[in-house]
């Protein structure tokens, strides 16, 4: 919905900028083509995280990925820094996509892992 939205948001900047038509028309055809060519894909439905600081995704490939420096943790989110030499990515988990619970193990395992 937010990929939507964006562009939605877009779309409607552009159509009420003033500018001729034409310029109004070539934006609204960028935006569009964008929001088609450029979509996310889809979120990873499982993180298996190691004591050692490793991290892995199956869904994204076999190996293991050692956490970045830029892993961040904070009290209502976490970004998990994936570097894998030639990719990069970056996770980011909310608090309420986990029940509190889990997400409290969570940081206090990622507060103790030493991260690259």
């Amino acid at each position: 919905m937010w990929w939507c939205g964006l562009h939605a948001l877009l779309a409607a900047a552009a159509v009420l900028v003033g500018v001729p038509w034409f310029a109004r028309g070539a934006a609204l055809v960028g935006i569009v083509g964008h929001a088609i060519a450029r979509r996310p894909r889809a979120v990873p439905g499982r993180i298996v995280l190691a004591a050692d600081g490793h991290c892995t995704v199956p869904e994204w490939h076999d190996g293991r990925v050692r956490l970045g420096a830029r892993t961040l943790v904070c009290p209502y989110w976490i970004r998990l820094d994936c570097d894998a030499g030639s990719w990069r990515r970056d996770l980011v988990l909310f608090a309420d996509q986990l029940d509190s619970r889990e997400w409290a193990r969570l940081c206090a395992f990622l507060a103790r892992m030493r991260c690259a």
